[in-house]
């Protein structure tokens, strides 16, 4: 059987079922239900292909159309692990960064770490679908099995549709977006409200006086900031607004001398596991509005797992913990 599905470059990008199968057989089986309300992955789930979901499907993509089985037993990815358990896909390798605090933890240690990205360690795990960012990758590793390639330009919860289409995961997709925008149209509310009006937001983080990285870095689309400042809507700092503009740079380091510039009403502080703050020891810190006025979330740098990866779970998490740790200051 043949499904055809359309991963577009065009500015809408979503995978769209073109025409039915190629033999009797009804393929639209349902998928596995997934509870809407879960955000997190905590078991590695079982394959047991039946009949009807056998049979690959044609997918369009950036690297042109490529053949995808209906089901997929055997997946490996790099950057969208997040994505394939969400979805409830075998993730049998991947080539990512791990830590205790990310959501799927469990599940992501139930697979195999591929130390290095390269088809003779991928074709070990004899995967049946290869997912991943980097348009290299579809030469790279296209003799092994299909490549899907979807950009790191996609918004997340498009991608993760895109990759449930491409896969036969749309239930367990829609379920995991559903969650996340309901909690997400609950905090929108929250924070449009009088006491957060005209407020701004900061992410930083004390990577030290000296060294190779020192000074104090500021975020906007790692530590959450894709959560905060693309989907929450929140407020950067109108002088780091600036900076960003001049240098095109959306992350960057601020000195000691000139740090507290850059600081907004409201601070989501990231602190470096086994580390103290020196910038936090300063007077210059004990000067800075936000630090009076108690508005500094401290988050514990055994955390930065649940604020390193961009997919619908992950950002899931970051929501719940940020309203939590913002309402806390606010209250």
């Amino acid at each position: 059987m043949k499904k055809i599905l359309s991963i577009g470059a065009t500015a809408v990008l979503i995978l769209t079922v073109l025409t039915g199968c190629s033999n009797t057989k009804n393929t639209n089986t349902p998928a596995s239900t997934q509870p809407t309300e879960q955000a997190t992955a905590t078991t590695a789930p079982t394959f047991e292909p039946t009949e009807e979901e056998t049979g690959t499907r044609t997918v369009s993509t950036i690297k042109g159309d490529i053949e995808v089985p209906v089901n997929p037993q055997r997946v490996v990815a790099n950057w969208y692990v997040g994505d394939v358990i969400t979805l409830n896909l075998n993730l049998v390798g991947y080539n990512a960064w791990a830590q205790e605090t990310m959501p799927f933890y469990d599940v992501l240690m139930a697979s195999t770490k591929i130390e290095t990205w390269e088809p003779e360690n991928v074709m070990t795990l004899e995967p049946d679908l290869i997912i991943t960012y980097k348009e290299d990758d579809f030469d790279k590793f296209n003799k092994i099995a299909p490549v899907l390639v979807i950009p790191e330009s996609i918004e997340s919860t498009q991608r993760l549709s895109m990759i449930g289409e491409a896969t036969g995961r749309t239930e367990e997709a829609e379920a995991a977006i559903q969650n996340f925008e309901t909690k997400l149209a609950e905090a929108k509310e929250r924070f449009n409200g009088e006491q957060f009006a005209g407020k701004s937001f900061s992410i930083l983080e004390d990577w030290g006086a000296s060294g190779d990285w020192s000074g104090v870095y500021y975020e906007t689309g790692s530590r959450g900031g894709t959560l905060v400042y693309d989907y929450l809507g929140l407020s950067i700092p109108e002088k780091l607004t600036e900076l960003i503009k001049q240098s095109g740079e959306g992350r960057g380091s601020l000195s000691y001398e000139i740090a507290h510039e850059y600081f907004g009403d409201y601070i989501l502080w990231f602190r470096q596991e086994g580390k103290e703050s020196e910038y936090a020891q300063t007077e210059i810190w004990k000067s800075i509005p936000a630090v009076q006025n108690k508005k500094v979330a401290e988050i514990p740098g055994e955390m930065l797992g649940l604020f390193y990866y961009s997919d619908v779970t992950s950002l899931t998490g970051q929501l719940d913990y940020t309203v939590n740790a913002i309402n806390s200051l606010a209250n």
